[in-house]
Order: C-alpha cells, then sequence, then structure tokens
C-alpha cells in the first residue's frame, strides 16, 4: 500500500501529540491536527506546512475533516470518535475511512469504511509502522473470506445495483453459503470464501454467481468457447453478478473539429465489434494539442471518465513501433496518435490496434495492474 495518502491524524492530548508527531514522519503527505483548548493548553513548538495547531471545537474540526481527507485517524478514546462524528456518516461507500488509536499506540481500530474505504487496509498498514494491534471486526475479515465490495475495488470494476449486491452476496459469505466466482480471463483477485467455478456447468445449487468480465455480452463468447457446455443461459442470468473491471484505455486521433456523434458512435462500433462492456472504460486519451477537441471531451463526459492527453514528445518515442502517416507528421508532429496513447496509457499493453472511422483512429488498451499477462 502506498504511502502517500491522503490521511488527517487528530489529537487531543500530549501523548496523543507526540504519537501523531511519530506517525506523520512515517506516512508521507499525512497532516498532523493538535485541538488545543483551555483544558489540555496544547502547543505547537515546531512550526510546519503539516501540522496544525486548531483552537476550534473538535466536532467543527470533524466536519471540515470529513470534506477533505480520504482517512481521518484519531488518537484519543473510541467513545469521543463516536460521538463526534456521528452527525457527518452517510453511508460507506462515501464516508471516510476513520480509525482510532489509543494515544499510547497499543491499539489501532478499523471504526468506519473499513472495505471500500479503505480503513482496514490503513490500520493494518499503521499498526505495522508502530508496532500496533491491528482491530478489524468487519465479519469477512474476521472469518478470513473475501468480500464482493473488496473485490469490486481492487478492479475498479462497476457492479449493476451495487449496495444490494455486495449486500446479499457478502452476507451469505459470511453465513457460509455457496457463492460461485468466474473470473473470465486472468483477473487476480482474492476469492476466499468463494466456490471457485472453471465453468457454469452444474451449478443449479448455487444461488448466487460472480462473473468477473469486461465482455458486453459475456455469454457470447462464453458459449463460443465452451459449445458442448450444457448451461440454461436464462436461469444463469437471473442468478450472476457481472463484475466490470475498469482496465480499458481509449487512446484517440481525429481531425479538428471531428462531430461528437460521430466519435461516440465509431467507439460503440470498436465495441460492439470486439464485444467490450463500455463500462470497462478507465481513461481516453489523445495527444496534447487536442486538449480542447469538443468531440473527446465531449465523449469522456458521456462515459463520466477522465479524458488524459499525452505529449508530442513522449508518443514521438514510441510512434516508430506503429503504422506511419506523413499526414498525421505534417500536421501534429508524429507519425500515429491513437495506437501509441492507448500503448502509453496502457503501459504498453495494446490489445486493439488503430481502427480507422470518418477522420478518426480508434486504438485500445488493457491496463495490467489486475490482469496478469
Amino acid at each position: 500500500m502506498s504511502t502517500e495518502v491522503n490521511i488527517a491524524i487528530v489529537c487531543i492530548t500530549e501523548n496523543g501529540k507526540n504519537l501523531a508527531l511519530k506517525i506523520q514522519t512515517l506516512i508521507k503527505d499525512s497532516h498532523v491536527y493538535i485541538v488545543s483548548n483551555k483544558k489540555n493548553k496544547l502547543q505547537l513548538e515546531n512550526e510546519s506546512k503539516n501540522i496544525f495547531l486548531v483552537k476550534e471545537k473538535l466536532s467543527v474540526l470533524t466536519e471540515k475533516l470529513f470534506k477533505d481527507y480520504q482517512y481521518i485517524l484519531f488518537i484519543m478514546a473510541t467513545g469521543i470518535v463516536v460521538r463526534v462524528i456521528a452527525p457527518y456518516i452517510v453511508s460507506k461507500f462515501s464516508d471516510p475511512a476513520i480509525m482510532v488509536t489509543d494515544e499510547k499506540g497499543e491499539n489501532v481500530i478499523s471504526l468506519l469504511s473499513g472495505h471500500m474505504g479503505g480503513a482496514n487496509e490503513m490500520t493494518k498498514r499503521i499498526s505495522e509502522l508502530i508496532n500496533a494491534n491491528p482491530v478489524i471486526t468487519t465479519a469477512t475479515d474476521v472469518n478470513k473470506k473475501s468480500a464482493l465490495d473488496m473485490i469490486a475495488k481492487e478492479l475498479d470494476a462497476h457492479i449493476d445495483d451495487f449496495r444490494d449486491n455486495v449486500k446479499d452476496v457478502n452476507a451469505m459469505l459470511v453465513n457460509n453459503q455457496d457463492v460461485g466466482i468466474y473470473i473470465d480471463g486472468k483477473y487476480d483477485v482474492d476469492t476466499r470464501g468463494f466456490k471457485v467455478l472453471a465453468n457454469l456447468e452444474n451449478t443449479d445449487s448455487i444461488a448466487k454467481i460472480v462473473v468477473i468480465t469486461n465482455k458486453n455480452d459475456f455469454f457470447r463468447d462464453y458459449i463460443d468457447k465452451y459449445k458442448d457446455s450444457c448451461i440454461n443461459q436464462k436461469q444463469l442470468e437471473e442468478k450472476i453478478i457481472k463484475v466490470i473491471p475498469k482496465d480499458i484505455v481509449i487512446g484517440i486521433g481525429c481531425r479538428r473539429n471531428t462531430d461528437s456523434d460521430l466519435l461516440k458512435e465509431s467507439l460503440d462500433d470498436l465495441l460492439k465489434r470486439y464485444n467490450i462492456h463500455i463500462k470497462s472504460i478507465k481513461e481516453i486519451g489523445s495527444i496534447d494539442i487536442k486538449h480542447d477537441e469538443k468531440a473527446i471531451i465531449d465523449l469522456a463526459e458521456n462515459l463520466s471518465v477522465p479524458f488524459k492527453t499525452v505529449s508530442t514528445n513522449e508518443i514521438s518515442k514510441v510512434d516508430y513501433l506503429f503504422e506511419k502517416s506523413e499526414f498525421v507528421k505534417k500536421n501534429v508532429g508524429v507519425y500515429c496518435v491513437s495506437e501509441p496513447v492507448a500503448y502509453i496509457l496502457s503501459k504498453g499493453n495494446l490489445i486493439i490496434e488503430k481502427h480507422k472511422y470518418k477522420g478518426i483512429t480508434i486504438s485500445v488498451g488493457r491496463v495490467s495492474k489486475w490482469y496478469m499477462l
């Protein structure tokens, strides 16, 4: 786990301050908030851009921290923390990760947003750094099992009806009920507690099956792969929960003032041809001179994904690997755009070479962070 995190460390006693400053030296970019009042009379000896002496109420500070930080570590009694965070809790899908430790640093408790927020992981990390006992109470972790929300987080994946499906699957896992998992490809995920399936035959007794795939029509390719498989597709579809990893990057080259609808239609055609789910797109990109190209900006907004630009200099280092165009070189300074952009964004894992449309080229890469090549 990276130590470059967005974490606030809050203390209200002298011993707590000393522990907070110690942790701050171990976790890069962490911020320490020392709450000073008439009772504790805490002072800050050395000024620092990452250490703040605050004289407002802990409840007021907490409201601000909830909005600004991904993780908050409170060094104080758990009861104080429960009361102070209570008014600001909304959902485990949006609340920051909340951890609590005593001022001697003997125990670190994962209190809120253990899975989706990352409190469990951060609790373990901090415990390792200060040699403390990590206290984690989420049922799947206690039972040494995986969880659907953790798989989704690991893969940066989309799941329809996320909350209901996560709740149902995790409840089945902790109650020792069979939940199947079929991995369409080579995704590296924690499958503890799941019944790993080599195929979808003989699954009548399994109530839920998690399928990890970035395919739009999963059964189209599955049936091609297992031609002799005897499955009832309709019955299976009712019990399948698709986990769609966001691992696809799209490289785009296009003429200036390309029509937005044309670009979207061109991408849709490519996705359909290769059976790629639109929700698997992680980001789209193009050359830096296209930073203001309306069609690409509109596409990114339509897909709710980042639009990243790659510099001409970066592209020029790899454009020799692909088909060259003197016309493109003359106009933008490199021999090609879509393929090197997809290649760079996927860190060298180009999976679909450029396809040409009317004034448009599109290429596809796969991020190999979770995919074992």
